[in-house]
């Protein structure tokens, strides 16, 4: 079995096709027509389309011999779907559940996940007078179970790949009598979470070489994606061989919201293999019937993830009764449309980045927020853990908190040394066994613990107070460091102290304590290519969305990186994204406008364009031609200093400029 799949190109534009439908509804596939629904499909520009094989309530669609055929349903409809996708040049993966199962957790409740008391779970969300689906252990007999269903769909039907979903075990872990016997043979105690949260992870991974294994010896060439065993951990590297692509569910307004797929996609795609962003034509969620969004909603979703390199997958659920709704494809189409004429810009494009955040322990709210300050101030960066290669990076981020592991010390001292560039903050990389920076020489200050005072204050220098309040004392909240700078730093900013600290003794006015005086210890101190930031920085613009935090962070990158890949004027609400394809350079403008949430997520109408917008890339040589697309108009272009400066009359939901 072949598990390098780096050389894949996606195919652009899937629909994945929900059909989690309860037995107790009588008429599945009573309006179904096989035509119909593949040029349904095909009309609206879709190149492949995941139909179900096996759902939640653990219902085949399918004459199985191994799980419950629907009874409900009179007839193959899988078959038919596949067929007829077929003959209308559509892909069809199918979607197979594996841990939520109505009908197996009813006949083997003995196969169950059971939490720390014993007790089977259920998924968390559901509210409390609907328990939910079983959730079944992948480390039971349920697995053969489970591959006995793939065995069967895999050897008959000409599938083009396997979407596998919910593979996972709730945390921290199973403790059922089989993940208990596996411990103990693993030599792991399941009284510490750490050891339940391991055997997890073997066992998952465990059920993906088995599961992966079963469809590549079949079919060799199929897609296989496993749904929920994706997330940004230091997993994800030894799970990533067992499948052909990432694909990255992020439905926006459906608990998502707008920052998960960048970041995720940000990680996702220096993995080594082709990504996807799943959205949905939903107004809110998974199996919202009668909830449709907007098409510039859509089509600003579909730029995103275009924007980010990935494939795109429109998740809609189909009515029990077995036909595509008409206004939900015209929708899509809609969206699909702009894809199409965009794709021979897109499909195979890589993207090009000179930043990385690193993210070294577990991912945090300082790490949303270097995302999102990095994001709004149009960089281009990846994010990155510590294994990865630093090479490819002209600067570092490190946010807050980042334990000092050797491997990371070793990297980073081998980076810096040969030119590299960092910006850290707080405690990140402080040793706290030895109570200092690691690396302190090259970093340039030394650790005194926690200032005194919390909050504090900052007051910028030239150098890095442009377009900040002249002599204003910024709060910095969340807490900060005392440090010491190095005899041949350079203080770029200072820190002032407030009269005291507030408690129920000590307060002034409503909040905190005002600034008093000037402190000895710096705030922002630069040696060489190093800077660092005192204070929970990162966070704290997460937390509090202070823009100042944020300017304050892009003047100190500046210093480190005076011409970054692009400048614009699109305002920080777009995104801006750099990529690649042969001897072309796009860049992506996303253009993000919400409406004023309510007590939901923001969503998205109709779109206020971005007028005059101007764009300059840093190139290694002048270009011969600068276009926008799909529509290949020029533009005209200035070049000078090795950049190339145009400005682009219109932006809507999204908007591409080829430098070629």
């Amino acid at each position: 079995m072949s598990t390098r799949r780096s050389s894949l190109v996606l195919p652009l534009r899937w629909v994945h096709l929900d059909f989690h439908t309860s037995p107790l509804i009588p008429d599945v596939g009573a309006d179904f027509d096989a035509d119909e629904f593949a040029r349904t499909l095909q009309e609206a520009h879709v190149e492949v389309c995941t139909c179900f094989a096996r759902c939640h309530h653990g219902q085949c669609y399918y004459p199985s011999q191994v799980g419950p055929v629907h009874p409900g349903l009179q007839f193959d409809l899988l078959g038919q779907q596949i067929e007829a996708c077929h003959r209308h040049g559509i892909r069809v993966p199918v979607y197979i559940s594996c841990v939520w199962d109505d009908h197996i957790g009813k006949l083997h409740p003995e196969w169950s996940q059971v939490d720390v008391h014993g007790r089977a779970r259920r998924p968390e969300y559901f509210t409390d007078n609907y328990l939910g689906w079983h959730s079944l252990c992948l480390n039971s007999p349920y697995v053969d179970y489970v591959e006995a269903i793939t065995r069967e769909v895999v050897e008959g039907y000409e599938i083009d790949g396997v979407f596998f979903d919910i593979v996972w075990h709730h945390e921290p872990g199973c403790y059922c009598r089989y993940c208990l016997e596996s411990m103990a043979r693993e030599g792991l105690d399941p009284r510490r979470e750490s050891d339940v949260r391991r055997m997890s992870d073997l066992i998952v991974e465990r059920f993906m070489a088995r599961l992966s294994a079963v469809v590549w010896d079949r079919r060799p060439q199929a897609t296989i994606f496993y749904n929920g065993c994706g997330r940004i951990d230091q997993t994800l590297p030894t799970r990533i061989k067992y499948m052909s692509h990432m694909e990255l569910e992020a439905l926006p307004t459906g608990g998502w919201g707008y920052s998960f797929f960048p970041c995720f996609a940000r990680y996702a795609r220096t993995l080594g293999k082709p990504i996807q962003g799943m959205t949905g034509r939903f107004q809110l969620s998974w199996g919202d019937f009668g909830g449709l969004k907007s098409p510039s909603a859509l089509k600003w979703e579909c730029g995103q993830i275009l924007a980010h390199t990935g494939a795109i997958s429109i998740g809609d659920q189909m009515h029990p009764r077995g036909r595509l709704d008409p206004a939900v494809y015209q929708v899509i189409g809609e969206a699909f449309r702009d894809v199409a004429a965009k794709q021979p810009w897109c499909q195979g494009a890589e993207a090009v980045t000179e930043m990385a955040i690193v993210m070294a322990g577990e991912k945090n709210a300082s790490h949303d927020g270097a995302m999102q300050m990095l994001m709004e101030e149009h960089e281009q960066f990846d994010i990155i853990e510590p294994w990865a290669d630093f090479d490819r990076y002209r600067v570092l981020v490190i946010p807050d908190t980042a334990e000092p592991t050797p491997e990371l010390v070793n990297k980073l001292q081998t980076y810096l040394q040969q030119g590299g560039a960092l910006l850290f903050s707080y405690e990140a990389l402080v040793d706290k066994t030895a109570g200092e920076f690691a690396l302190a020489e090259l970093l340039g200050v030394s650790y005194r613990g926690s200032s005194p005072f919390s909050p504090d204050f900052f007051r910028p220098l030239p150098g890095v107070n442009q377009g900040l309040p002249a002599e204003f004392l910024q709060v910095m909240v969340g807490g900060s460091m005392a440090v010491v700078p190095a005899s041949d730093a350079e203080i770029l900013a200072e820190v002032w102290d407030p009269y005291f600290n507030r408690t129920w003794e000590h307060y002034v006015s409503h909040s905190y304590t005002p600034a008093a005086r000037k402190a000895e210890r710096p705030a922002v101190v630069r040696r060489s290519n190093v800077i660092y930031v005192y204070g929970k920085i990162f966070q704290a613009y997460w937390d509090r969305g202070d823009l100042n935090y944020r300017r304050l962070v892009r003047n100190c990158l500046r210093l480190l990186l005076p011409e970054p890949l692009v400048r614009t004027t699109a305002p920080a609400s777009a995104e801006v994204t750099v990529t690649r394809l042969g001897e072309k350079t796009i860049v992506h403008l996303v253009n993000y406008h919400p409406l004023r949430p309510a007590s939901h997520q923001p969503t998205l109408d109709d779109i206020v364009p971005l007028h005059d917008v101007a764009v300059s890339l840093r190139l290694d040589a002048r270009p011969g031609r600068v276009y926008q697309v799909p529509g290949e108009e020029p533009l005209e272009f200035t070049w000078g200093n090795g950049r190339a400066s145009c400005v682009v009359p219109e932006v809507r939901e999204h908007g591409m400029v080829v430098f070629e």
